[in-house]
C-alpha cells in the first residue's frame, strides 16, 4: 500500500514537471523560413506609364515565434530548418513585442518610400530632400535630453538645412567639446538648440539618427504586403520592381528571382538578418536566383541549398547590371 501511494505520488509529481514545463517560456526566440511575396503583382503605381513583365521578383522574410515553450524548444532544437536566438536579441529588455511590431511596420514604410526615392531617380527623375528629421537619439549621448525623436532640424549654426548630409556637415565643422546651434520644429512650435559634440570613432558626434524627408513625388508608388511582413529587409527587391514597371524592358526577362537586403537613399545595399531561413523558403519555391548583400555572404557559408545561385551586391546597380546584361550574369560573384 505505501508503495502504491509513492508511486502515485511520483506520477503526480512527474505530471505537475511535465505541465510546468510546458507553460514556461524560454527567453529565446525561434526563427524559421517565412513566405515570400513576388512585389510585381503587390505593386500600383500613379502617375506614370506602367509596363507588364513575365518574371517575379520575390521578396523575402522570416517567420518569428516568440513564445517559444519548453518542448517546443526541443522539437526546434532537432530542425534544422528553426534557428533558436536569445530573445534579447530580437526583443530589448525595454520594448515588449508590440512596440517591436510597431517599429518593424515604420521600418517597412520607410523602407517603401526609399526605395521609390531610388527607383525614380534611376528612371531619370531629379529628387532631392526637402527636410531632415530626427528619428533616434542615443541614450547618453549628447544630444540626450536635448534633441527628441520627431525633431524636425530647420538650421544648424544659423544656415538652413534641408538633408542629412547638410546636417552631418554642420556636426564636422566642429571639435569635441564645442557646441551645435539646432533650431528644430517641434509639435509646430520651433526651438533653439544647443548640443555639444564628442568624438566617437574618430568623428564628431552628436548622438542622433537622421532620415531624409521628401517633398510630394511625381509619381506615387504603393506596395501592399500581406503575411504581416517587415522590417526594411525587402529595399532592395521594392527598389528592382519599382524600376521594372517603370521601363519598356522587362528585368526579369521571364525569370524568377528573389533576394534581400536594405535600401539606402545612395543606392547602398546592407545586410540584414535572417538570411539561412531565407534562402531555405526560396530553394523550396524552386527559385534557382537569390540577390544576397555582399555583408551576408560570411554568415551564409556552409548553409546554402544545393542548386540555388547567390549572386552578391553591394549597390543597386549590381543586380540591375545582373538583370540587364547577360554577360555580366554568367560572371556575376556569388558568396
Amino acid at each position: 500500500m505505501r508503495q502504491r501511494v509513492t508511486a502515485t505520488v511520483g506520477v503526480l509529481a512527474l505530471i505537475g514537471l511535465v505541465f510546468a514545463l510546458n507553460l514556461y517560456q524560454l527567453p529565446v526566440v525561434a526563427l524559421s523560413p517565412g513566405p515570400m511575396e513576388d512585389v510585381l503583382a503587390r505593386l500600383k503605381v500613379e502617375g506614370s506609364r506602367v509596363y507588364d513583365s513575365e518574371g517575379k521578383l520575390y521578396l523575402t522574410s522570416v517567420g518569428v515565434d516568440d513564445d517559444v515553450r519548453f518542448y517546443e524548444a526541443l522539437l526546434d532544437m532537432a530542425n534544422r530548418d528553426v534557428q533558436l536566438l536569445p530573445r534579447a536579441q530580437l526583443y530589448p529588455d525595454n520594448e515588449d513585442s508590440t512596440e517591436i511590431d510597431k517599429e518593424n511596420v515604420a521600418l517597412m514604410d520607410r523602407s517603401k518610400e526609399t526605395a521609390t526615392v531610388v527607383a525614380l531617380r534611376k528612371v531619370g527623375y531629379d529628387i532631392e530632400p526637402s527636410g531632415v528629421e530626427v528619428t533616434q537619439v542615443v541614450s547618453g549621448a549628447p544630444a540626450d535630453g536635448k534633441l527628441l525623436a520627431g525633431d524636425k532640424i530647420l538650421r544648424a549654426d544659423g544656415h538652413a538645412v534641408s538633408s542629412i548630409e547638410q546636417v552631418r556637415k554642420a556636426i564636422n565643422g566642429h571639435r569635441a567639446g564645442e557646441r551645435v546651434a539646432f533650431r528644430v520644429d517641434r509639435g509646430r512650435t520651433q526651438k533653439d538648440v544647443s548640443v555639444p559634440v564628442q568624438e566617437a570613432d574618430n568623428q564628431p558626434r552628436v548622438g542622433i539618427l537622421l532620415r531624409d524627408l521628401f517633398p510630394d513625388l511625381p509619381v506615387k508608388v504603393s506596395i501592399t504586403t500581406q503575411n504581416n511582413i517587415g522590417g526594411p529587409s525587402a529595399g532592395l527587391m521594392f527598389t528592382l520592381s519599382i524600376i521594372d514597371k517603370l521601363t519598356p524592358e522587362d528585368l526579369t526577362a521571364g525569370r524568377r528571382i528573389a533576394g534581400t537586403g536594405e535600401i539606402e537613399l545612395d543606392g547602398s545595399v546592407l545586410p540584414v538578418g535572417g538570411v539561412a531561413e531565407k534562402l531555405i523558403a526560396v530553394r523550396r519555391l524552386g527559385v534557382t536566383t537569390f540577390f544576397i548583400p555582399a555583408g551576408n555572404c560570411a554568415g551564409v557559408r556552409g548553409q546554402v541549398p544545393h542548386g540555388l545561385r547567390l549572386v552578391k551586391v553591394s549597390k543597386i546597380d549590381d543586380a540591375l547590371r545582373f538583370l540587364r546584361d547577360p554577360k555580366a550574369a554568367a560572371t556575376a560573384p556569388g558568396c
